[in-house]
């Protein structure tokens, strides 16, 4: 995922698949809906609380937001679209088609 900003001179962005891989293994799996429409989801992980791994996964979530997010976007299911990603609040909005 590259992203350019193209009214800002900001460098293009790109995401580092060693973490993303590592954050789609920690993650934990997002709860299936059956009805259309939007909704908000939790993130979390599978990690056991204050272990090397459950600081990794929210290490990454506050410093390498855009890896995560591509984590999250790759771990979707293909009938869900991603909306949007609150990273502050740690909630998830998605689309079920």
């Amino acid at each position: 995922m590259i992203y350019r900003s193209y009214h800002t001179k900001t460098k293009a962005q790109s995401t580092a698949p060693l973490i993303v891989s590592h954050v789609r293994e920690l993650l934990a799996p997002l709860p299936n809906r059956y009805s259309r429409g939007e909704y908000t989801v939790q993130v979390n992980t599978t990690a056991e609380e204050l272990t090397d791994d459950w600081r990794r996964f929210w290490r990454y979530q506050g410093h390498f937001t855009l890896d995560f997010v591509k984590a999250l976007c790759d771990s979707l299911p293909s009938d869900v679209e991603f909306i949007s990603y609150d990273h502050l609040n740690n909630t998830l909005t998605l689309n079920k088609l």
